[in-house]
């Protein structure tokens, strides 16, 4: 389990993850251009810059005050992919593949800024046989992940369907009322914004999980202990709905094994509350926190008729997840043989005049 540390002055999360239906992307929650957002896109390859440009960005925001929010990449947890700056409506973002961007306002909302331009483009086609093999292997072993994650979601979805045969949906149903009423009383009457985010995602260094956001937005802690997925699941949905209805902003971070259909945390912000989920996947654990165990909401009988297929499911589930980190493992490596060729041929010493022109431009 990887645990992030906090950077001074802002929050991490992932704004894309590897799921059993590929990579799953939150890049178009980046900015809002009706409400007088800029985003500004990077274009290059790989080891062209894009990263150290938003940390160079990243770090002027903390040297001025303000509040940034750093988007970290799950194939490579220790690059940047985007970077979001909240009072000055400005988020700057890696538009290449997987997560394409492209201006939808050109000039008005969006900006392209072109590291191809501080590229030597000759000597790249020296090596293009190889850049070309090492492109393929690379979206190869993504592929294959892809198909690991999707054996491990197939494995999981059947301890949520043993899960909900047992549920006590009243008994569930009676928690998250009387949670609700606990921490959010009445409500404004105005409706919440819900933004989501990834917390957690399936990287090459392993689990990644973002500790210290959750510990820096949220003092107050409910952790959902639940090793099948299921009541975490309705009752995270539940309380975010209840949340936002009453008037709370909310940030929904969504489950890479299911990111269609599930959350795993919420986090309140002004409440400086946070509901997670714990399991095999992601693990919480604060000496100040409620602890609920989830499987209370669970009849138990039930359960044990299922004993025997649920050790079984669970080892498969934990072997595929380890085969998918493992590929991303393998992905990773190669993209660091195609970024040394991008490297060679960077002109970095004109990047980095542009790059202190464009952080004025940003800042002022």
């Amino acid at each position: 389990m990887i645990n992030k540390d906090n950077i001074s002055g802002g929050v991490s999360f992932f704004l894309g993850a590897n799921t059993p239906g590929g990579f799953y992307s939150l890049f178009d929650e980046l900015y809002d251009a009706e409400k007088g957002w800029r985003l500004y896109i990077i274009k290059g390859g790989p080891g062209t810059g894009k990263s150290s440009l938003m940390k160079k960005i990243a770090a002027e925001a903390d040297k001025r005050g303000y509040f940034c929010e750093r988007i970290y990449c799950s194939s490579d947890p220790n690059s940047l992919d985007g970077v979001i700056l909240p009072s000055l409506k400005i988020s700057i973002a890696d538009g290449t593949s997987p997560h394409v961007l492209e201006p939808v306002y050109p000039g008005v909302s969006e900006e392209i800024v072109d590291l191809g331009a501080f590229r030597d483009d000759g000597s790249l086609r020296k090596n293009s046989a190889e850049i070309i093999r090492l492109t393929r292997e690379n979206k190869n072993k993504h592929a294959e992940c892809t198909r690991f994650l999707n054996a491990a979601g197939g494995a999981l979805m059947d301890i949520v369907k043993i899960a909900a045969g047992a549920l006590d949906l009243e008994k569930t149903e009676s928690f998250i009322s009387h949670l609700a009423s606990r921490e959010f009383g009445e409500g404004s009457g105005e409706k919440g914004k819900i933004k989501r985010r990834f917390l957690s995602a399936v990287t090459p260094e392993g689990v990644s999980v973002f500790h210290d956001t959750a510990n820096s937005l949220a003092e107050r802690k409910i952790i959902l202990h639940d090793d099948t997925s299921l009541p975490s699941g309705i009752i995270i949905e539940a309380l975010s709905q209840a949340a936002a209805g009453r008037g709370y902003d909310v940030i929904k971070c969504l489950c890479p094994m299911s990111p269609d259909t599930k959350a795993d945390h919420i986090i309140i912000p002004e409440l400086s509350l946070g509901i997670f989920t714990s399991n095999r996947f992601h693990a919480f654990q604060s000496e100040t926190a409620k602890s609920v165990q989830c499987s209370r909401f669970l009849i138990k009988n039930e359960m044990r008729l299922h004993k025997n297929r649920l050790s079984f499911t669970r080892k498969a589930y934990n072997e595929m997840i380890e085969e998918a980190l493992f590929k991303q493992k393998e992905a990773k490596a190669l993209h660091d043989e195609l970024e040394k060729y991008y490297v060679s041929a960077m002109d970095f010493e004109a990047l980095g005049q542009y790059s202190e022109k464009l952080i004025k431009e940003i800042f002022g």
